[in-house]
């Protein structure tokens, strides 16, 4: 019974014996495979390597020596233009003939197109030539040159000369006219010469430039002595190989071989050369790899055999290390290292693998408000916990097929299949409610206040609709912290668009006010009393290319915040006298232009000298510019702007307070500015029109007011004759709006005005 069981152990322990040697042979012809790809792909790399330094070093020398028969050519064409006799010419050829020796020329031919072709032999004898008597292809490169291009022919075998060689032509040019071509021959050997220089492969490898047809260009000296001076013809290589090795010759890609000869591996890279429609062939050996390969599997093999266990145990070690690192790798790769959550890189991943699927999702932006003070003030270390524990509860909130990721420090973004807005804003309002207590590492009573930015994928359709994605997501993003509270918004293509056009606007500014784009547009101002042309305002119109209009409340904020305005309102005040001096010039009576001043220009030192310049340099009187101010500065800096106002008065400019009644000024604000006329707000006529009688008894007020200051009114917004009639009988002084006309160019109120008005208008 003993002595049977003892036998069942003894096959068990075979069997297992059996199974571990199957198994290390498997792993270890698995592993010797692993080695051998491992060696040839290193050997491919660095043929690979090797065949762009050949390449280089190639057209290198052959870029060269194009350049120096270039040079050549034009020391020719100076003789040309300068008239030299024929037997001068031969003379600067000679001289060339030692040029062309220091590149390696073997031959060198002129062909003028009036005259006799001679060519200097190796000899530097100087003989009479016929094209005629050429090769194709040195007649082809030199009928090219012909055509004004430099040629580069392909390898001919130069029966005059006994040995392959390349032709190289290129015209002369004489007062942007070919007068002729200058032609030349170069050995092959010489390019051999260069492909030596760069270094063999190795100690058996060997390098060759081949053309389509497997003629050989140059070749390092190891290709010839090797005897691979025809590879396609080679015994080694069977009717696969040689038809691949054929059309790699025919192809833009680097293409690799590998095959036996006399009981060696060869190695075989062909890659199209740079500029040129040949290829370099390298082809490299190592004699030791069949040797060294056997014994690996010889020691492979006993090894398995002897220690089967141990080996066992060390590849299942290795394997289990892999393992892990593959999924440590796979982590790094996919995972944000922090919280562990999608890095944006498997983000977009997931969103491709989706939209393949054609499923539409709502992405959402999180970003916690302030959080480099919550850095600061509560610690790296603390911040970073809250922001694992936010994970934590996203990850809690995700459905089935929904995934996020943390895109920067602060910032997480949501991939959720609802694509209602409401019911998105639903999901974030409970997210965020929760995260916002999540983490007891920030004391309770601090506020952790959460900023959402949301757009759908449905609005992507671009190439790129993760990253257009991404743009919408920080778009809606940067909209809601607009607010210093919990705010979620959507993308808004038409503040997409808005966003757009004010980086056109700030992009093109400057160039704009270089190339006049920024057009002045006049609206009149009428006297209520006499119905006459009082004025007028100059309005800015942008025209971009002399159609579109981009008008003044798309482009005028955005000057105001970058300070650009600055430069735009001196444009317009200049603009203004040079339409004024234009009238005057046609013999025309000029009105008085009033020319709106942003409130920066107030706290320019030069200001006023800078306005009086102008008008001084186009010989206006000051008394024909209104420079219209804003209620909102007068508010500002009261005394300031009144010294300044007073400086203005000294120079005999007049000043308005314009769209009085829009935002905060007061009667009491009348009285501390020695304005000259006051622009009554078109809301104060729409109340006064259409509200209670209080409302007009206040307009009333306040134009009886600045006529007792001795300040004109005008009211801005009239429309109708009814508003026209309520004004004279509240006596205010001027009016203005579309009842007489909307802002026109200023071509046009020239004629639809001025020339229908006669004599001068009173001051």
């Amino acid at each position: 019974m003993d002595e049977q069981k003892i036998r069942s152990n003894l096959k068990k322990l075979a069997v297992v014996f059996i199974v571990v040697f199957l198994l290390i042979g498997s792993i270890s012809r698995y592993l010797f495979q692993s080695v051998t790809n491992l060696y040839e792909e290193s050997i491919q790399g660095r043929l690979a390597e090797r065949a762009v330094q050949y390449n280089k070093s190639f057209v290198f020398k052959m870029n060269a020596d194009l350049q120096t028969l270039r040079a050549m050519a034009c020391m020719l064409a100076d003789t040309t233009t300068q008239d030299i006799t024929p037997q001068g010419t031969e003379y600067l050829l000679w001289n060339l003939w030692d040029a062309g020796k220091a590149a390696d020329f073997v031959r060198l031919c002129y062909f003028p197109l009036n005259g006799e072709s001679v060519q200097l032999n190796p000899q530097g004898q100087l003989v009479p030539l016929q094209l005629e008597d050429e090769t194709e292809e040195m007649q082809y490169a030199i009928q090219q040159a012909m055509e004004g291009k430099s040629y580069c022919s392909q390898a001919f075998y130069d029966p005059v000369l006994g040995y392959n060689t390349l032709g190289y032509a290129t015209p002369i040019l004489t007062g942007g006219e070919i007068s002729g071509v200058l032609a030349c021959s170069v050995s092959t050997e010489s390019y051999a010469n260069i492909l030596s220089s760069v270094g063999s492969v190795s100690d058996g490898g060997a390098a060759a430039v081949l053309s389509e047809d497997g003629k050989v260009l140059a070749s390092t000296r190891t290709y010839q002595t090797e005897g691979f001076y025809e590879l396609e013809e080679s015994d080694a290589l069977n009717d696969d190989l040689r038809d691949q090795f054929a059309q790699a010759l025919l192809t833009d890609d680097t293409q690799f071989f590998k095959f036996e000869m006399n009981g060696l591996t060869f190695y075989a890279c062909v890659m199209a050369m740079d500029a040129y429609s040949d290829n370099i062939v390298i082809v490299d050996t190592d004699q030791g790899i069949s040797d060294a390969v056997s014994g690996m599997v010889y020691n492979a093999r006993m090894i398995g055999v002897l220690f089967a266990g141990t080996s066992l145990l060390f590849v299942m070690a290795a394997l289990l290390m892999n393992h892990r690192y593959n999924i440590r790798l796979r982590q790094s790769a996919y995972h944000d290292r922090l919280t562990g959550a999608y890095n944006r890189h498997k983000f977009f991943q997931l969103l491709d693998q989706s939209r393949k699927k054609n499923m539409e999702y709502t992405a959402a932006a999180i970003n916690i408000r302030k959080f480099k003070y919550i850095n600061e003030l509560f610690s790296p270390d603390r911040s970073n916990q809250l922001l694992k524990d936010i994970c934590n509860v996203l990850k809690s909130h995700m459905e089935a097929g929904e995934f996020f990721c943390r895109d920067t420090a602060d910032t997480f973004v949501l991939a959720l299949k609802t694509l209602d807005q409401e019911a998105v804003s639903q999901r974030l309002e409970r997210i965020c409610e929760e995260a916002c207590h999540c983490s007891p590492s920030i004391p309770s009573n601090y506020p952790i206040v959460f900023y959402c930015g949301c757009a759908s994928t449905v609005d992507c359709v671009s190439k790129s609709p993760n990253e257009e994605l991404m743009s919408h997501v920080m778009l809606a993003l940067s909209n809601a912290k607009q607010t210093q509270r919990a705010n979620i918004a959507f993308y808004d293509a038409s503040i997409h668009e808005k966003e757009k056009m004010q980086n056109y606007i700030e992009n093109h500014m400057e160039a704009a006010l270089q190339n006049g784009e920024f057009q002045m547009y006049l609206q009149p101002k009428m006297d209520l009393k006499s119905g006459k042309l009082s004025g007028a305002e100059a309005l800015v119109r942008w025209l971009v290319g002399g159609k579109q209009i981009i008008f003044p409340d798309q482009f005028i904020p955005v000057f105001e915040r970058n300070g650009f305005c600055i430069h735009l309102d001196y444009y317009m005040v200049e603009q203004a006298c040079n339409q004024i001096r234009s009238w005057m010039d046609a013999g025309l009576s000029p009105v008085p232009i009033s020319v709106n001043q942003t409130k920066l220009l107030f706290y320019e030192e030069d200001y006023v000298e800078r306005i009086c310049a102008i008008a001084q340099r186009y010989d206006v009187a000051s008394s024909f510019i209104v420079l219209e101010i804003l209620e909102g500065l007068a508010l500002e800096n009261p005394e300031q702007v009144s010294q300044k106002i007073r400086q203005l008065h000294d120079y005999g400019f007049r000043v308005s307070m314009d769209d009085f009644g829009s935002g905060y000024a007061s009667l009491t604000t009348l009285s501390q500015l020695p304005i000259d006329e006051l622009k009554l707000d078109r809301s104060f006529l729409l109340q006064a029109d259409h509200s209670t009688e209080n409302n007009r008894k206040i307009l009333e007020v306040v134009i009886e007011v600045a006529k007792r200051l001795k300040i004109s009114t005008v009211a801005e917004g009239i429309e109708t004759a009814d508003h026209v009639q309520m004004m004279q009988e509240m006596h205010c002084d001027y009016g203005q709006g579309y009842y007489y006309s909307k802002p026109i160019s200023a071509k046009e109120f020239t004629k639809s005005f001025l020339e229908a008005e006669t004599g001068p208008v009173s001051l």
